[in-house]
């Protein structure tokens, strides 16, 4: 059964957490899986029109992409719908992980 949360934008940290505005920690990734709200989810999702910004590795410019109508993480690899993005999530995907991923507004 899905968790919802509502945020304004959420952010994907190099440290296995992912946090809100205020930088406050609404989950952590802990084994490969996403702890939300004392539950426990393999995959993510997010409604939207959401941009996504990468930065792939600390230091780097972010990259932007999207607007997309719906993103959601498959395996730690981000899709927009059908698509592959080609950016794995932090934490989730041994070197190939990306440093930060955020879904804005």
């Amino acid at each position: 059964m899905p968790t919802l949360m509502l945020a304004s934008f959420i952010r994907f940290c190099a440290d296995g957490s992912l946090r809100g505005p205020d930088n406050y920690v609404v989950a952590r990734c802990v084994d490969g899986l996403w702890i939300v709200g004392g539950r426990t989810h393999r995959e993510l999702e997010c409604e939207g029109p959401v941009r996504v910004r990468v930065v792939a590795k600390p230091g780097q410019p972010a990259v932007h992409h999207g607007p997309y109508p719906q993103v959601r993480t498959l395996n730690g690899i981000l899709h927009a719908g059908d698509v592959n993005l080609h950016v794995g999530m932090p934490v989730r995907v041994s070197g190939e992980a990306c440093h930060e991923v955020a879904f804005l507004p």
